[in-house]
């Protein structure tokens, strides 16, 4: 069963913690305290930009509330469930041979998961308009990835196309080397296509041609397209 998680932006009951890690050992102990709690439930990733180490935390931190929800019997029938008072502990990380990653772990208590059958989600609409950018010309190949809706027949014809020679590679998004060349393909738990971003650290989605990324689908998955 599908569950909407809702973060609640509300000053009362939101504390939410990004911690900048001058003492790794600190935030190690942190963590390692953390894990060992039955408390709380918690995700971690490591990737080479602060961006996809948050965005891969966040979507297996959702998957792992997913998981707990589904075991409780007071909240499995629930189709929407409130998130308060997540919080999160980054660090960077030198390397061998010079390069650096970015560490993330994101974690919430579990007491502070609840279900609520009559949640509603209001839009801020003081938000300032986005300017619509203009989104250059889609290879063909693309064009005929976005038809899809169903994920396995997109993934079929995404082998074909490699097949073809119309496409340089694709990968799952976590193997990805370089997320920023790729086109996003954004799958839902459902099995259907919800997305196709565009190459670059700004993206846009070409079907609405807004801009759009990849952390506005957590809990999906993500299969990267390389045209070159």
């Amino acid at each position: 069963m599908n569950r909407r998680i809702l973060m609640m932006f509300v000053l009362a009951c939101l504390s939410l913690s990004a911690v900048w890690a001058g003492d790794v050992d600190d935030v190690k102990k942190q963590i390692n305290k953390i894990k060992k709690s039955s408390q709380y439930i918690y995700a971690e990733s490591t990737a080479p930009t602060e961006a996809d180490a948050r965005a891969y935390a966040e979507e297996r931190l959702y998957d792992e509330v997913n998981k707990w929800v589904a075991t409780q019997k007071k909240m499995k029938g629930s189709a929407n469930l409130v998130v308060n008072n997540r919080k999160e502990l980054w660090t960077q990380l030198s390397m061998p041979r010079g390069s650096n990653m970015f560490r993330y772990f994101v974690y919430v208590k579990k007491s502070d998961i609840l279900p609520t059958e009559n949640a509603v989600v209001i839009a801020n609409e003081n938000l300032p308009a986005v300017e619509e950018k203009l989104q250059p010309a889609l290879p063909e190949a693309i064009r005929v990835v976005a038809g899809f809706t169903d994920y396995f027949k997109m993934a079929e014809m995404v082998k074909q196309l490699k097949a073809e020679g119309k496409i340089a590679d694709y990968a799952r998004y976590a193997s990805l080397d370089n997320p920023d060349a790729c086109y996003l393909v954004i799958y839902n738990k459902d099995a259907q296509v919800v997305a196709v971003l565009t190459p670059g650290p700004e993206r846009l989605n070409v079907k609405t041609n807004k801009p759009d990324g990849i952390a506005n689908y957590r809990g999906c998955g993500a299969i990267g397209i390389q045209m070159e």
